[in-house]
Formats: structure tokens, sequence, C-alpha cells
């Protein structure tokens, strides 16, 4: 598989992999957080999809969030990595107040600075690059602790900004988000739901509509807009998603939107067990098998996809007594990578070094240092 395909594959699998993926829960009164990847060789350093890319590769660096979920998929799940070099500073109740993200020759990426009201609510992210550069991001909220609304807007012009607004039904379910921008009403987001709450349809919406004349369309917003079906979704008795309908067709079409694909869900013990993604002819273009050991935790994922059999890739994993996950065999083209994890910890628990090999040498060291409350 080259490696733009291998990048397609595991943003396929990126849903199981977050949610089988080794728990990485910290103990303790944590006050700050000091992570970073090293390489112990030079020749072997992060995944990239070409050569002239930064160190955050294909993607750079959007947001922490992000950029975490992805380096802890590919650290545990593949023989490669993503990088990973942050600062970050917690108060007694856990919520992060400051965080700085560094390159690998230690220069400054981004700085975040996160303020909360008195239920602990996030209401301003802060992003900056110098002092008079950055972004903010202001959230506020109901009664209930519901997200009302959300405001960005950057230092270079403030006076262009975008506004989110959420609606939410007499249950507490989201039914709307809608978005703004300094030239008024853009895109937004409707929801429909079972009588159980779980969500049952997602439209989109546009608040344009089109007049085609000359082979040319104008679009101008008339007050209703356009509603498009996106996504519907069906369950089982035990609330677990079992089909996943998508839909084509553009906002400006009147014909009603078909089926361009499904995917299938089945699930023994409650536990996800096989996963089929349908094209709108009803074709297999690619499923995924899962089986777990007794404690829950996934011990084999096996990732096919019928037309491009050489696409195909497995995944086994192994624990040791405490649940860390040790082992990883990554199979490729019918050819098993060994990928070893060896840790460190700390009094409370928490581990403070990873050593990650790939077939039988140290290439990956990833470090944690940790500071507690007192």
């Amino acid at each position: 598989m080259n490696k733009t395909n291998l990048i397609l594959a595991l943003s396929l699998l990126w849903f199981s992999f977050s949610n089988g993926q080794q728990k990485d829960t910290i103990y303790g009164q944590v006050k700050s957080v000091r992570e970073q990847l090293n390489f112990l060789d030079e020749n072997q350093q992060n995944m990239k999809l070409f050569s002239d890319e930064g160190d955050y590769g294909h993607h750079g660096f959007s947001n922490p969030k992000f950029t975490k979920s992805r380096f802890y998929n590919w650290w545990y799940n593949t023989p490669f990595v993503h990088y990973s070099n942050y600062h970050k500073e917690l108060n007694e109740k856990g919520k992060p107040t400051y965080e700085v993200w560094f390159y690998k020759n230690g220069d400054t990426v981004a700085f975040f600075n996160y303020k909360y009201d008195k239920n602990d609510n996030l209401i301003q992210e802060k992003k900056y690059y110098e002092k008079d550069d950055y972004t903010v991001r202001n959230f506020k909220y109901d009664k209930k602790n519901k997200l009302k609304s959300t405001i960005y807007y950057a230092s270079d012009d403030p006076n262009l900004y975008s506004y989110s607004e959420f609606v939410y039904d007499e249950n507490d379910n989201l039914i709307q988000s809608q978005d703004f921008n300094d030239d008024g009403e853009t895109y937004g987001t409707k929801y429909t739901h079972y009588p159980n709450g779980k969500i049952k349809e997602v439209i989109s919406y546009s608040p344009f509509k089109v007049i085609e004349k000359d082979n040319k369309r104008t679009l101008f917003k008339d007050g209703n807009g356009y509603n498009k079906l996106d996504r519907k979704f069906i369950y089982n008795e035990n609330g677990d998603v079992i089909e996943i309908q998508s839909y084509d067709g553009e906002f400006y079409s009147e014909t009603s939107p078909k089926i361009k694909g499904k995917i299938l869900k089945e699930y023994l013990n409650g536990l996800l067990v096989k996963e089929t993604s349908l094209n709108r002819a009803g074709k297999i273009e690619r499923y995924t098998s899962y089986s777990y050991n007794k404690e829950n935790q996934k011990t084999n994922e096996k990732y096919f996809v019928p037309e491009y059999p050489e696409n195909n890739l497995s995944f086994e994993y192994h624990y040791d007594k405490n649940g860390n996950q040790v082992k990883l065999i990554y199979t490729e083209k019918n050819n098993p990578i060994l990928v070893e994890f060896e840790y460190e910890f700390d009094n409370q628990n928490n581990w403070t070094k990873q050593i990650k090999s790939v077939n039988g040498k140290k290439l990956f060291v990833w470090t944690r240092e940790i500071e507690y409350y007192k």
C-alpha cells in the first residue's frame, strides 16, 4: 500500500481507533503536564504524506484536540508516529488554563489561554502566536449549562467575525445550529430526533436560493433557503447505531435526495463486531471486523477492501495484567510488523515514559512530566 492509500485507510479507521484505543487517564490532582516525542533514529521521523511537510504533517497543526487524538491513534495502532510537543497547565478542578505547543526545534507553534464561568463551563479560548496576533472564541450558555452561542474573531480584523447559535427543544435535544458572519446568516445544520432523544436525521441548511439564467447561477437570500438531508440514523433496541444512511443531492436541486451509501454495524454483547460500508448500488466497498478479550479490550481488528485486497490491513493487540498495551502486530500485504511498548511509571501510577520499538528496534520515546498539586 502506498503512503497516500495508507493514510486514507487509517483515516477511515479513525472512528474505531478512537473508541478502541488505550485509555490515557491521568490519576491524581494534576497541576501541569509536559509531553514530548523524541526520535532515537534520525532517519525514522514522523509520518508525512509529502517530504516538504512540516513537523505536524499533512494537516499541519490545527488545534490541540485534533493533534492529540491523531498522535494517540498512530502511536498505539501503527508502526509510525505523528508529532507531539506541548506544555499544559490546569487549575485545581482539572480544567486546562494555559497550553503552549512547540516545533521540533523548540520554536513555538501557538499559545492557548482558557477561561471558565462559575459552573466550570469554558467561556473563552484565546489562541495567539505573538502578543498582538491572536484569535478569540467566546462561549455562552443557558441556565441549564447548554451551549447557547459562540463568537469568533481575529486580532488583525475584529470587524470580521463568525457567530454560531444553538437551539434546543423542550427535552434539551439540539435541533439546530446556525452560523452567521458579518454579512448575516450563512449555513447551518438541523437535527430531528426519535422519542428517546437519539438523533434521527441530520439536515444541512443554506439560506440561499438560486436563479439560473444564461447557464449562470446567481445566489440570493429569500428568507426561507434550502434544507438538504445529509444523514439518517437507525438504532437497535439497545440504542446502538446499526445503520447510517448518507444522502447526495445539491442544495439548490428540487429533486429528492437519494441514498449514496450506508454503514451497517453489528454488535455482540454490546460491543461492535463488524462494520460494513456499502455504495449507492448496495455493493460492499469495505468492512471491518473486531474481537475483544474478557475485559472488553479490543484484541483484533481486520480491515478488508474486496475490490482492492492489497489495501487490506489487520491489527492484533496485546496487553499486560494492568491493561496497558504492550504489543501490536500490524499486518499490511501479508507482511506482519511487530510493535512493542515499554513503560515507566511514577508513584501515582501514571506513565512518564513510553518507548516504541518496531521489529525489535527502539525508535521513538514519548515522555511525560507531571506536576501535582500538593
